[in-house]
C-alpha cells in the first residue's frame, strides 16, 4: 500500500528521472514529449510541469525549443557548423 501512496507522490527528483528515463529508452523521443507522456501517465494537470521542471531539464528543453525554433534565442546565436 505504501508502494502505491509513494509513486503518486511526485517530486522534482521523481519527474526528472521518469522523464530522462523515457528519453533514454526511446532515442527518437525529445524532452517535450517525454515531459508530456509523464504528466499524461501520472494523471497529472499540464500546470504542474512548471514546479516539477528541475534546471538541468529546463536547459535540455530550452536548447531543444530553440532547435526546433518555437523559441526565439539570445542574439548572437551559434553558427551553424
Amino acid at each position: 500500500m505504501s508502494d502505491s501512496i509513494e509513486e503518486k507522490i511526485v517530486t522534482k527528483k521523481r519527474f526528472s528521472m521518469a522523464v530522462e528515463t523515457l528519453v533514454a529508452k526511446n532515442k527518437g523521443s525529445n524532452y517535450i514529449d517525454a515531459c508530456v507522456s509523464v504528466l499524461e501517465e501520472r494523471g497529472l494537470d499540464y500546470s504542474a510541469m512548471k514546479r516539477l521542471l528541475t534546471d538541468s531539464l529546463k536547459q535540455k528543453i530550452e536548447e531543444e525549443a530553440l532547435s526546433l525554433n518555437l523559441i526565439r534565442g539570445k542574439k548572437g546565436g551559434k553558427l551553424p557548423l
